[in-house]
């Protein structure tokens, strides 16, 4: 399964207000419940904040790529936010946060849809060119195009 098969540009948000990590996690969850992908966004949200208490999904570079597997999620999906204020994400480079990349996964899933997906959101979001399209981009077509 490829990015370009599970993120639309109704899953964007390119101005995403959040104080804290909570809160953001919290508001991409809706991106995907308004899209019918959650039977229930308060068991995903928790599923991805457990994740969270494991190690933290800040990989540096301004970027984090939370993500949780749930019976609550119906397909995969990815979730895109550029954050209005940059915001804490105890990251690896221990700097703030301003680029979320959230992964939705069903519980039922092979390992192997999860990790393909994360793999190459992560091996995408090293290349430092992609991330600065990323914050320059005007449109959510755009995101999904350099993500795709």
């Amino acid at each position: 399964m490829k990015v370009l098969e599970v993120l639309h540009t109704d899953r964007v948000d390119l101005a995403l207000e959040a104080a804290t990590k909570e809160e953001t996690i919290q508001e991409m969850a809706h991106l995907f419940s308004k899209g019918a992908l959650l039977t229930d966004e308060e068991a995903f949200v928790s599923a991805v904040l457990e994740r969270e208490v494991h190690s933290t999904t800040g990989v540096g570079n301004g970027i984090a790529i939370p993500h949780g597997k749930s019976m609550a999620v119906k397909e995969p999906a990815i979730a895109f936010a550029r954050l209005k204020q940059k915001i804490e994400w105890q990251a690896l480079d221990e700097k703030p946060v301003s680029l979320v990349v959230m992964l939705a996964i069903p519980e039922g899933e092979q390992g192997n849809t999860h990790l393909s997906i994360l793999s190459e959101i992560a091996v995408k979001l090293m290349d430092e060119e992609l991330v600065m399209k990323l914050r320059e981009a005007t449109s959510a077509a755009e995101i999904v195009d350099i993500l795709g």
